[in-house]
């Protein structure tokens, strides 16, 4: 079985660095649209907001991952019980959701 070449190569694990911000922010909207080449994604907590960009790739990925946690999550404190709230009638953007 091949290995898998990931760049040069190196004799230990490789270390990257990541500016980590110290805070812990409550997400309270997230908006997404997506066109063939990525999806956006809109994080907001409070009057704070980042954007995200993620191939449709990594989008499923973060999807899969995101499923499996909240599986885990279910299995260990009992069900979630939420629901997608009601896309505003006035909203134009076909492929916009966001909670």
């Amino acid at each position: 079985m091949e290995k898998e070449s990931f760049g040069a190569a190196h004799d230990g694990p490789q270390q990257i660095q990541v500016n980590l911000d110290p805070n812990s922010y409550m997400i309270t909207m997230v908006n997404m649209v997506f066109n063939e080449e990525s999806f956006h994604f809109l994080l907001t907590s409070g009057n704070q907001g980042r954007q995200f960009t993620a191939t449709p790739k990594h989008a499923k990925r973060i999807y899969l991952l995101l499923k499996q946690q909240i599986e885990n999550y279910e299995k260990q404190f009992g069900e979630i019980k939420t629901q997608l709230p009601e896309r505003p009638k006035t909203t134009q953007e076909e492929n916009k959701v966001g909670f």
